[in-house]
């Protein structure tokens, strides 16, 4: 089985702290014994900013953030500032309940990331 969220429109956040990706939320059904595998699939972000800016990606379980991240940053503070493809696969354990499953993003040292082309969130189990 598997379940799929995409995003749609520009998206950006400036928080340091990791917080929702709007319309990337999905329900995994109970399934003890089983794991599911999920992707965050961003493809295009990008981050600016003053001070080497980048992003972190994350997911959360019914709250919890996933000790797994995905981040990128530039090498400099640069004039222009490119895309950085990024992308999480993290192994989550179907519980005898179902569970919520949440992408996370934040900004480093100051950052805005941005994204203006579809990403998504997808579980296979």
């Amino acid at each position: 089985m598997a379940l799929y969220a995409q995003t749609s429109g520009t998206l950006s956040t400036t928080s340091a702290t990791l917080t929702p990706m709007q319309g990337l939320s999905l329900t995994i059904p109970e399934g003890v014994g089983t794991t599911a595998i999920i992707t965050l699939n961003v493809p295009n972000p990008y981050a600016t900013g003053n001070d080497i800016p980048g992003g972190v990606f994350g997911v959360t379980v019914n709250g919890t953030v996933s000790p797994v991240v995905a981040s990128f940053t530039y090498n400099e503070t640069p004039s222009s500032f490119g895309r950085i493809p990024t992308t999480l696969v993290v192994g989550i354990p179907l519980a005898n309940a179902a569970q919520t499953v949440q992408a996370v993003w934040a900004g480093v040292r100051g950052s805005n990331v941005i994204i203006d082309s579809p990403a998504s969130l997808s579980a296979v189990f």
